[in-house]
């Protein structure tokens, strides 16, 4: 064997072994990354799941990851028996963590929508998921609408002990609508922590498509416009009947 072939096989070997020290580091990373945080294996989406999927066809699409215990959240599928014979009931998007809440009966995903009353439109909004439950809703619930706008006068409010003091631009708050029928969702998720333990929460939008009279859409549309909404999720018992214009005087009181 000549000195050329001998310098070949001994950069082969050294190339080599530095491609798999190289994996090595790499593959560890979370490891070391976690190193004294205690750790919980769950499902994150690695490829886009279109909704309808049944979980049974998930495959490479998710990856059993380990992240720090105190991010996982209470609904994290560990083991994918709990969402068997069920289907993804959204899209769902590349570093979520895969939820039990986003898997249902394959025939209720087949519904996009629910049916619109007779007499009504429908417009969309796209809020963050903090502004809706958690970006957590479904097609059938109804909902109310909450408005903040700021005023261009300073108000004066007198507080107890302390006398009257002047907020500069005060803010006023109401609920403007309420039993709001929401007739599809799109959105909406729950991505992974990071494995130093950073949360990064909140993420994606939620767009939610709702039916309305030609007034209140009129009147919703002049809402987006003026000011950040707040979404609430109500049921068939919810009370409205304190609804109240709130600025300082009223919270501060």
């Amino acid at each position: 064997m000549n000195r050329r072939m001998v310098a070949a096989f001994v950069a082969a070997a050294l190339a080599l072994g530095a491609f798999v020290s190289i994996f090595m580091y790499v593959k560890n990373a979370n490891d070391r990354a976690l190193n004294g945080v205690q750790a919980k294996d769950v499902y994150v989406v690695v490829n886009p799941i279109a909704k309808g999927t049944l979980a049974e066809n998930l495959g490479s699409n998710i990856q059993l990851t380990k992240v720090p215990a105190m991010t996982v959240p209470l609904q994290a599928v560990t083991d994918l028996a709990e969402i068997q014979s069920k289907a993804a009931s959204v899209d769902l998007v590349i570093g979520e963590v895969l939820l039990t809440s986003r898997f249902v009966d394959p025939a209720v995903t087949a519904e996009d929508s629910v049916a619109v009353p007779k007499g009504m439109e429908q417009m969309s909004l796209v809020v963050k998921p903090e502004q809706v439950r958690g970006g957590i809703l479904k097609a059938g619930e109804t909902i109310g609408v909450v408005l903040t706008f700021k005023t261009s006068a300073a108000q004066p409010v007198n507080l107890p002990g302390i006398g009257s003091v002047t907020v500069d631009g005060d803010m006023i708050t109401k609920q403007i609508m309420n039993k709001v029928l929401v007739t599809r969702v799109q959105g909406g998720t729950v991505p992974a922590a990071d494995a130093s333990g950073t949360s990064p929460l909140p993420a994606g939008s939620v767009m939610i498509t709702v039916a309305l009279s030609t007034s209140d859409i009129e009147k919703l549309t002049w809402a987006q416009s003026a000011g950040p909404l707040l979404l609430t999720v109500e049921n068939k018992d919810a009370d409205d009947s304190s609804s109240q214009y709130t600025n300082g005087k009223v919270v501060l009181r």
